[in-house]
């Protein structure tokens, strides 16, 4: 049953991913996202690069990442912040 509804999930996405690069606004959408994605890996390392500096390690993750791409460099230190309370 398991097997069923991932197979449901990945047709419905590519057919969602198909109807999105049909149209122009679509694939400005599609673009505008995985630049914000990438954008957030690449601050997300640098935050990484910092760490024996900082000690706070923020790993990157699906997670982590839509938190920079949404929120940008205060959900860097938002997750820092976290990190440093929580943890």
């Amino acid at each position: 049953m398991d097997g069923i509804w991932l197979w449901v999930f990945i047709v419905s996405t590519l057919m969602f991913v198909f109807v999105m690069i049909r149209s122009k606004l679509g694939l400005r959408w599609l673009s505008a996202i995985a630049l914000n994605a990438v954008l957030a890996a690449v601050l997300l390392y640098f935050a990484e690069l910092a760490e024996p500096y900082t000690r706070v390690d923020i790993p990157i993750n699906v997670v982590t990442v839509a938190t920079v791409a949404v929120l940008g460099v205060p959900g860097i230190l938002m997750l820092a912040a976290l990190k440093w309370v929580l943890f």
